[in-house]
C-alpha cells in the first residue's frame, strides 16, 4: 500500500492533537478537582450530578426556611412565657384584692398595676416579627387584637382568623409557624350565660350568642309610690337617688319605728334630726331614699315601683315592664345577643354577664380593674364575690395559654429536628456528588504524566517521519 506524504503528516498531527487533548484534560481535572467538566466527559454521570445538585438546592431552601421558622417560633415561645408570667402575677394580685381588709385606695393601687399588666399582655398578643403578626392565624398583615369601647367598658376583640401559616420542613412535612390568637389568649369553652346576681336578672328562654364578658346596664328611671304625703313622707330628689326596680312592698311600722322594703333588712328609723335621707333596701340591694323629716308617726303599707330600662351595649335602652320572660338584647359591636327574664329584677346597676367560659385575658383583667375601681359603688362583699367569680376564669385562661405554649414548643422542636435532618441529607448528597464528579487527584496526576510522556514521544516520532522527504527517495 502506498503511503503518501500527506497521510503521514495527517497521522503525525492526529497523534499530536490526541496527546495535547489528553494532557489538557488531565490539567483541567487536576486544577478544578473535578472529573466531569462537561456533559460529554460522562453523560450518565453528568445527569446524575444535575439530579444531586437539584437535591442539594432543595435541601438548602428547606434549611433556610426551617431556620427562619425556628427563629419565629422561639420568639413566639419566649413571648408566651412572658405572658404566662404576667397571668401568674395577675392571679397573685387578684387574690390580694379579695382580702376584705383592703380599702378603696389599696384596691385602686392594685388596679393600676393590673392595667399595666393588661397593656403588656396585649402587646404580647400582637407580637410582630419581620413585618407580620404571629398570633393572627394566616391574617398576618393586621393586628389580631383590637380594642373598642362598648357597654361602658373596654373590650379586646380578635380580628384574626383560625387558620395557621405553615412552612415545609421536609418532602411532605409541614409545620405551622403562626397561631390563632383566640385559642392562645382565650378560654373557649362555650356554656350557659352566667350572671353575678347583683340585680336579680335571670336567663331567658332562647339560647344566647356571644363570647367573653359583658355588662348589662339596668337603669332606674323613676320611683312611683302613693300615700307618702299622707304620713308626711317624700322621695329624696324626686327619686333620683333611688336604685330599686320593679314592685316592692314598703312597710312602715310607726309603733316599732322601723322600715322594711320587700324582703330586705329591717331599718330602724333614726332620730328627728337625721331623717332627711333615710335609706331602706330590698333583698337585692335596691335602694329607696325617703325624706322623713315631716313624718307624722303613722304607719304606711304601700307598693313602691321602680321604673327602669335595660341595655346590653350601654347606648340602646329598652323600657322594662318586669313581666318579660325572653327579652332580647344585643351588642352588634361585640356580636353578643342576650335573652333575659326580668320578673325577679329588683335593683338597678351593671350586671356582669359571662358567656360560658369564653373570656379572653384582656377583658377579664379589665373587668377586675373595673371591680377594683368600683365605679358602681358596690359593697366590699359584692366586690369580693365578683373577684372570686373571675378567679376561676383566670385560671382557665392561664391553662389555655400554657397549652398553647406547649404546642409552640413542640413545633419548635420539630423544626430543630428537621433542620438537623436536612443538614444530614445535604451532607449525604454532597458525598454522592463528590463520588460522581470529583476527580481522583493521584490518578489524574498519573494521567497527566502519562499524557505528557506520550505527547513527547509523538513529537519525536513525528519529527523523524517529517524529516523524510521526496528527495530522500530519488538520491
Amino acid at each position: 500500500m502506498r503511503v503518501s506524504t500527506l497521510s503521514a503528516f495527517s497521522r503525525v498531527l492526529l497523534s499530536l492533537r490526541s496527546g495535547q487533548l489528553a494532557s489538557l484534560r488531565a490539567q483541567e481535572q487536576l486544577s478544578s478537582g473535578r472529573r466531569i467538566l462537561r456533559p460529554s466527559d460522562d453523560p450518565t454521570g453528568a445527569a446524575r450530578a444535575i439530579s444531586l445538585r437539584g437535591g442539594l438546592s432543595r435541601s438548602a431552601r428547606v434549611r433556610d426556611t426551617v431556620a427562619t421558622g425556628e427563629d419565629q417560633l422561639e420568639m413566639a415561645g419566649s413571648t408566651l412565657q412572658h405572658s404566662s408570667g404576667l397571668l401568674t402575677r395577675s392571679r397573685e394580685l387578684l387574690l390580694q384584692a379579695m382580702s376584705g381588709a383592703l380599702n378603696d385606695q389599696d384596691r385602686a393601687t392594685i388596679a393600676t398595676e393590673l392595667a399595666e399588666i393588661r397593656k403588656q399582655l396585649l402587646d404580647d398578643a400582637n407580637l410582630h416579627i419581620d413585618g407580620h403578626y404571629v398570633f393572627g392565624g394566616t391574617r398576618t398583615g393586621d393586628k389580631p387584637w383590637v380594642e373598642l369601647e362598648s357597654g361602658g367598658s373596654r373590650h379586646a376583640v380578635y380580628v384574626g382568623n383560625g387558620s395557621e401559616q405553615s412552612i415545609q420542613s421536609g418532602e411532605d412535612a409541614l409545620v405551622a409557624i403562626t397561631a390563632a390568637g383566640d385559642r392562645l389568649f382565650g378560654h373557649a369553652i362555650p356554656g350557659r350565660v352566667r350572671f353575678d346576681g347583683l340585680t336579680g336578672i335571670r336567663s331567658g328562654l332562647t339560647a344566647d350568642e356571644g363570647t367573653g364578658f359583658a355588662y348589662l346596664t339596668l337603669r332606674h328611671d323613676a320611683t312611683e309610690v302613693l300615700g307618702l304625703a299622707d304620713v308626711g313622707l317624700a322621695l329624696v330628689d324626686g327619686g333620683g337617688s333611688d336604685s330599686l326596680l320593679g314592685a316592692n312592698a314598703l312597710n312602715l311600722d310607726g309603733v316599732a319605728g322601723t322600715l322594711r322594703l320587700g324582703n330586705g333588712p329591717v331599718v330602724t328609723i333614726p332620730g328627728p334630726g337625721e331623717r332627711s335621707d333615710v335609706v331602706v333596701r330590698n333583698e337585692q340591694g335596691g335602694e329607696l331614699h325617703l325624706d322623713m323629716s315631716a313624718w307624722t308617726g303613722a304607719d304606711l303599707i304601700e307598693t313602691v315601683t321602680g321604673r327602669g330600662s335595660i341595655s346590653l351595649d350601654g347606648e340602646t335602652f329598652t323600657a322594662l315592664t318586669f313581666g318579660e320572660t325572653d327579652l332580647e338584647l344585643s351588642d352588634p359591636s361585640l356580636g353578643q345577643v342576650l335573652h333575659v327574664d326580668t320578673r325577679a329584677l329588683l335593683r338597678a346597676g351593671r350586671e356582669l354577664v359571662g358567656f360560658g367560659n369564653t373570656a379572653n385575658p384582656f377583658d377579664l383583667l379589665q373587668g377586675v380593674i373595673d371591680d377594683l375601681n368600683n365605679d358602681q359603688g358596690l359593697a366590699s362583699g359584692e366586690i369580693v364575690e365578683r373577684l372570686s367569680n373571675r378567679l376561676e376564669t383566670l385560671d382557665g385562661v392561664h391553662d389555655q395559654l400554657l397549652l398553647g405554649l406547649g404546642t409552640i414548643g413542640a413545633r419548635s422542636a420539630r423544626l430543630a429536628a428537621a433542620g438537623a435532618r436536612q443538614g444530614e441529607i445535604a451532607l449525604e448528597l454532597s458525598g454522592r456528588l463528590s463520588e460522581v464528579e470529583d476527580a481522583d487527584l493521584a490518578e489524574v496526576a498519573l494521567d497527566l504524566s502519562r499524557s505528557q510522556m506520550m505527547l513527547e514521544l509523538a513529537q519525536l516520532a513525528g519529527a523523524r517521519v517529517i524529516q523524510t522527504s521526496f528527495l530522500n527517495f530519488i538520491r
